[in-house]
């Protein structure tokens, strides 16, 4: 059984989830959500069978379309609120809520409502069936009925979230062969067609023909045939893993099973510190070429198995930073730069297509070059951020220097230093202890290096110095520390 709590309140939830797992309820999962959008979208996905909301949470213009993904998607729902009013009561009753509890919530009455409504849920489970009316068709993407196993599914979605309501338009009109009940979701359908002869394919790619007559943003279908096996949500399922490949493949497709999708491939989503190191000098030589190719040959030309879009989307976000502190050596985060970055940061979270990213932030590079070089001319480049830069390059070099870095910066050792400690609040000895201490305790949380290999990779001399520096600063041996975040092996039962 899964159960969503919805709750603005950092500590609430978690008060809520610990108490969940400490009661005796058959709540295998628990997911969370703190803002109307992430209830919506967790409800869409999961379908849980319980759902904990507050009500406050929920702005009048969203009341609607979250009164519909509750019906749509959950079976029971406990309401809490801050407000004891008439209106928290009705839209309660309106949910047909277990439960309105009111806030500072009581654990005894949680604990009941919760009992309660598992009980109610356990009751009614039984009888869904997922037949082909009304929200029956709803259900069966989230229960296993092995009387819909010979139908086709389809999953449909635009590139653009913006035309969701005119794919519904166009799906709910068109003429497919035989019967259909379209299925709109927040940003995709879902077509179930069960008098579909074959496996679609030459439907689904009439279908887009049809669409691009009317419309030039791209569309895709992922079919799923039936065989003879899998359930309407088995199908489902499998189609919204599918749907995941556009962000490599790019829309106009439709997409069928293949074995080389059924797995993501491993990818380390956070730079080394050799390609930290490439990056800094490609920026810091303003080199447009270096960066291009570099791009291209990481994320372009991709070929399934894929990595997951949400590493490669990770991996995008640890070259911005090092973008971010090239735009702040030379005064660039402000102004348009500073918004045209947060465009940038805004498309690697959100565009659905990968090879869009990288052409924006290829050009977004371009321009930021263009405004750096004439930063440079414009003698406006912070001697702070060009001497971190430099010590961010060379902090593993154990003969590191502050005269190094103030002649990097452009400065005095004496006048670094200074501008160093009213900027940061750190003197350069402090700074440069603290970061090698950072990847010293990255390498033995991810590596099983030795303490000497260790040493040597973090500018530290000798492993002798580094346990000392270590104890010093953290109060315990480089092997306590590796030891503490390892993970335990479970106890013999």
């Amino acid at each position: 059984m899964k159960l969503v709590i919805a709750e603005r309140d950092d500590k609430e939830r978690e008060a809520i989830r610990w108490l969940v797992s400490a009661y005796s309820l058959p709540i295998e999962r628990v997911y969370t959500a703190a803002t109307v959008e992430e209830m919506m979208a967790v409800l869409e996905r999961e379908a849980p069978e319980l759902l904990y909301v507050e009500l406050d949470m929920i702005p009048y213009e969203r009341w609607p379309q979250a009164t519909a993904h509750v019906r749509l998607f959950c079976q029971r729902v406990i309401a809490a609120t801050a407000e004891a009013t008439f209106a928290r009561a009705k839209q309660a009753i309106d949910w047909q809520c277990v439960d309105l509890l009111v806030k500072p919530l009581e654990p005894a009455k949680l604990k009941q409502a919760l009992r309660t409504a598992v009980s109610l849920s356990s009751n009614s489970r039984s009888s869904l069936t997922a037949g082909f009316d009304g929200h029956d068709d709803y259900r069966a993407l989230f229960y296993d009925d092995p009387a819909a196993a010979s139908t086709h599914v389809w999953l449909v979605q635009a590139e653009q979230p913006a035309l969701s309501r005119e794919v519904i338009r166009f799906l709910t009109s068109y003429p497919f062969r035989g019967r259909a009940r379209v299925l709109p979701l927040t940003h995709m359908a879902v077509c179930l067609l069960p008098d579909l002869p074959g496996d679609g394919k030459e439907e689904a790619w009439k279908l887009l023909r049809d669409w691009e007559e009317e419309h030039h943003e791209p569309l895709a279908v992922v079919v799923m045939p039936p065989d003879g096996r899998r359930t309407v949500r088995a199908q489902y399922q499998a189609a919204r893993r599918l749907l995941e490949t556009t962000f490599f493949i790019g829309y106009r497709q439709v997409i069928a099973p293949a074995s080389e999708y059924e797995q993501w491939r491993e990818l380390d989503p956070f730079l080394t510190p050799e390609e930290q190191r490439q990056w800094i000098e490609m920026l810091e030589r303003f080199d447009h070429e270096a960066v291009k190719r570099w791009l291209r040959r990481e994320f372009s030309h991709w070929k399934p198995p894929f990595p997951s879009p949400e590493m490669v989307r990770t991996r995008l976000t640890s070259i911005l930073a090092q973008i971010r502190r090239f735009m702040k050596t030379y005064g660039l985060d402000r102004g348009g730069t500073e918004r045209e970055y947060m465009r940038i940061f805004q498309d690697i979270l959100y565009n659905p297509v990968l090879y869009r990213i990288v052409q924006e932030l290829i050009l977004f590079l371009y321009r930021l070059f263009h405004e750096a070089k004439q930063a440079a001319e414009d003698a406006r480049v912070d001697p702070v951020e060009r001497g971190l830069r430099y010590m961010e390059a060379h902090f593993r070099d154990p003969s590191l220097t502050l005269e190094r870095v103030a002649a990097a910066a452009g400065r005095s050792p004496a006048y670094f230093s200074h501008l160093l400690s009213k900027k940061r609040g750190v003197t350069f000895r402090q700074w440069l202890t603290n970061r090698r201490l950072e990847e010293a305790k990255r390498l033995l949380r991810q590596t099983d290096l030795s303490i000497k290999e260790i040493a040597e990779q973090t500018g530290f001399r000798t492993a002798h110095y580094l346990t000392r520096v270590f104890k010093a600063e953290l109060n315990e041996t480089p092997t306590a520390y590796r030891d503490e975040q390892r993970p335990k092996p479970p106890s013999p039962r």
